[in-house]
């Protein structure tokens, strides 16, 4: 909302102001312009929303010590639960940590509010291919969090290492597969095995998608997010699986390996922002700044499976970490972010999967 300053408004405050300055002109500031510029000091309290398991909470609580600031922290499963809550108004958080297309969705419905970098000096920090990301150029709005791809896991004793997603439709891995459970996710590796862009479905490779994922059914165990427990217990042999969950299952069993196929494979990013409806912004800064320090980022990764964007952080990482295969893969040339859909795109995959899931 649009507040206008003038003589008659509060004289007391304009004679000091000329004293200071020598005069004042009539202006108009935005309540997110007087956030950047007027509140400089530190709120009481800072509303965080973030993905559930995502954060160390020893990270929250050194941050209280340090800034005297108490974080109020709230999670979420889903990016569109988070902006469903965002929307409702029910409570005015500080920031939350979209996932990279629906950064720019929230960019593109006025969602956000542009970052003072000046607050953020540790961006710096932050590894230069990770900069500038398509759904936010030059970063106004956006700082990476946390990165990660969607790929194959794999049981180096039941299989061959497998080079495409076209593995996954190998009949002698029948009843020993799965893939995600979301439409999205599914849809993209049938389209990326057949050659087509993930970003840029149409109603011809959209159907032959579906094709070849009727084909693929007689071989999967189940729809599946989170298969980490089945990697690990080998009931599944081979999955398509965020590199997290791969991550996971590597830490419990030795068998289980991870790659990027050479059709690409999907990457993701967290990112911080910060609502357009945050009554501490500053703060909000503060602690993203605070999250790109070396040390407490590195402190995330022991924490979380994910990749790091943090090349400060690398830095102090030890051998077994940066070598994880998990965490940093080798990356194909053709692999890509998801960008945003129309609803509609998005529609017609979820009819794809409900279709195949009722044959």
């Amino acid at each position: 909302m649009n507040r206008r300053w003038g003589l008659a408004a509060n004289i007391t405050f304009l004679l000091i102001f000329l004293a200071a300055c020598g005069g004042a002109n009539e202006s108009a500031t935005t309540a997110e312009e007087e956030n950047n510029t007027n509140q400089q000091e530190l709120a009481d309290e800072l509303y965080f929303f973030n993905w559930g398991e995502n954060i160390d909470p020893e990270i929250l609580e050194d941050f209280e010590k340090e800034y005297g600031v108490k974080v109020v922290y709230d999670t979420y499963s889903a990016n569109q639960e988070m902006i469903t809550k965002l929307s409702s108004g029910t409570v005015s958080y500080d920031i939350v940590v979209p996932t990279d297309y629906f950064v720019q969705q929230m960019i593109e419905e006025g969602m956000l509010q542009e970052l003072n970098m000046e607050n953020i000096p540790n961006f710096e920090n932050i590894e230069g291919e990770f900069q500038d990301p398509s759904f936010d150029p030059e970063n106004k709005y956006s700082v990476p969090y946390l990165y990660g791809s969607i790929g194959i896991a794999y049981n180096k004793e039941k299989i061959d290492k497998p080079d495409s997603w076209d593995s996954l439709w190998n009949p002698e891995y029948k009843d020993h597969v799965t893939i995600q459970e979301t439409p999205r996710e599914g849809v993209s590796m049938a389209l990326q095995k057949l050659g087509y862009d993930i970003n840029e479905p149409a109603e011809e490779t959209l159907a032959e998608a579906k094709s070849s994922l009727s084909d693929l059914k007689k071989n999967i165990l189940a729809y599946d997010s989170t298969p980490a427990d089945k990697l690990i217990n080998e009931e599944v042999w081979i999955a398509q699986v965020f590199s997290d969950q791969a991550g996971v299952a590597i830490g419990e069993n030795e068998n289980i390996d991870y790659v990027l196929p050479e059709d690409g494979g999907m990457l993701w990013m967290d990112n911080f922002v910060i609502p357009k409806t945050s009554k501490n912004k500053y703060t909000a800064e503060v602690f993203i700044n605070y999250m790109l320090e070396a040390e407490v980022s590195k402190k995330l990764t022991d924490a979380i499976p994910s990749s790091n964007p943090n090349a400060a952080a690398k830095e102090l990482m030890s051998e077994e970490q940066i070598n994880d295969p998990a965490s940093y893969p080798e990356i194909p040339e053709k692999a890509v972010f998801f960008e945003y859909l129309e609803p509609t795109e998005l529609g017609k995959m979820n009819q794809i999967y409900k279709e195949i899931k009722v044959e």
